[in-house]
């Protein structure tokens, strides 16, 4: 028999204290989530009532003990809770200031110091610490749409203290140069598909230090490739002035309207950005899939304000064979073949072929960035029927 759905679950009643409350997500199906701190554990509470989302607000602030009725509870995959709690349109909530049940959670002073080593060795949960690190290596750079539909430049190193190495994503544009030394204070440390890794959030810092010594020697494999495009699949993507992203955009109508920004803009400011996969043919035989961005697309073929992505996955597919670099799956460089130049690997280590599965993480709330969008327009090569 298929599992329930939580409507149909039986119905409960937990106490405890509310952090971390989440602004509303989704304008089509509100919802918020928050973490119940109760019974010496915490789990996570998905609420779909957005009309109560002060009242948590409020309960989050005045630290008050909460008594959340007709709630749904149900395991959680996660080894770090016990249960989820679903606050349905039929469950309740009240406080109660009760001195005798006082907040036992004693609020730390801030983020503490620590180093690579610690990471690793550690079943990482999600929380904030301060570290100094080298930037090893710029891995991948791009962008990406983010739980509040703001589309945020994302750009991924590989960085190093004396004690190891671990992986940084980096929300928003920031002035970072590999191979010099950074502190990072307030930066979220989480295990993202079975490895720690780290990532900025909206109160994250990143000063420019003196060296602190050896780092740990760590690299992704990276490699060029003389090779053929063929296969592509392209995904489009519409934003508005302030990068949010659109939906259901009628390109006939003169404005489309955005939620997020509560603002009716003409058509012709909206802006389509493309991303997706190629399947690439090295002259070895070898078939390597591998995800390419906005801005290469824009490099090697012209892309008008009308095109669509299957005008672009056309273009691509009729490129000439191409000199082609890549770095964890990620194409970061696309180029004509030099003419009597032999193509060798940047690194010896055999590029890894996988099919490179669409990053989702629950845990990461980033703040909206209404930074301006890098676009390369340097170099295109003529289309022609």
């Amino acid at each position: 028999m298929a599992d329930q759905s939580p409507a149909k679950k039986v119905k409960c009643q937990v106490k405890g204290f509310l952090s971390e409350v989440s602004p509303i997500k989704n304008t089509k199906a509100p919802y918020f989530d928050a973490v119940l701190q109760h019974e010496g554990e915490c789990s996570k509470i998905v609420s779909f009532r957005p009309e109560d989302h002060m009242h948590f607000h409020n309960a989050e602030s005045t630290r008050s003990l909460v008594t959340l009725e007709d709630v749904v509870l149900q395991p959680s995959t996660k080894s770090s809770r016990k249960m989820n709690v679903f606050y349905t349109h039929r469950s309740k909530m009240s406080c109660v200031r009760d001195l005798r049940e006082a907040f036992k959670h004693i609020p730390s002073a801030g983020p503490r110091d620590i180093q690579v080593s610690e990471l690793l060795k550690r079943d990482t949960k999600p929380n904030k610490v301060n570290i100094n690190v080298k930037i090893i290596q710029e891995v991948c750079k791009g962008n990406k749409v983010v739980w509040d539909g703001s589309y945020l430049p994302k750009t991924e190193y590989i960085v190093a203290d004396t004690t190891g190495s671990i992986s940084l994503t980096v929300w928003r544009e920031h002035n970072i140069t590999v191979g010099d030394w950074y502190t990072i204070t307030n930066v979220s440390a989480k295990e993202f598909r079975g490895k720690a890794t780290l990532s900025t959030t909206r109160n994250t810092q990143i000063l420019n230090i003196p060296s602190r010594g050896t780092a740990a020697a760590a690299e992704v494999p990276t490699q060029t490739i003389k090779c053929d495009i063929i296969g592509a699949n392209i995904e489009s993507l519409i934003i508005c002035p302030h990068l949010h992203e659109l939906k259901s955009v009628t390109s006939s109508k003169s404005t489309v309207y955005c939620f997020s920004c509560n603002t009716y803009y003409k058509t012709t400011a909206i802006v389509t950005k493309f991303s997706g996969h190629l399947n690439l043919k090295a002259e070895s035989g070898k078939v390597v899939r591998a995800r390419i961005e906005d801005e290469l697309i824009r490099s090697v073929v012209r892309v008008e304000d009308a095109a669509s992505p299957q005008d672009i996955i056309q273009r691509l597919i009729e490129l000439p064979p191409m000199q082609i670099t890549i770095r964890e799956n990620n194409i970061v460089k696309i180029e004509d073949v030099p003419k009597n130049t032999e193509i060798k690997a940047e690194a010896e280590a055999e590029l890894p072929v996988k099919m490179e599965p669409v990053e989702e993480s629950d845990d990461f709330c980033s703040p909206p960035d209404h930074g301006v969008l890098f676009s390369s327009q340097s170099r295109k090569r003529p289309f022609t029927d």
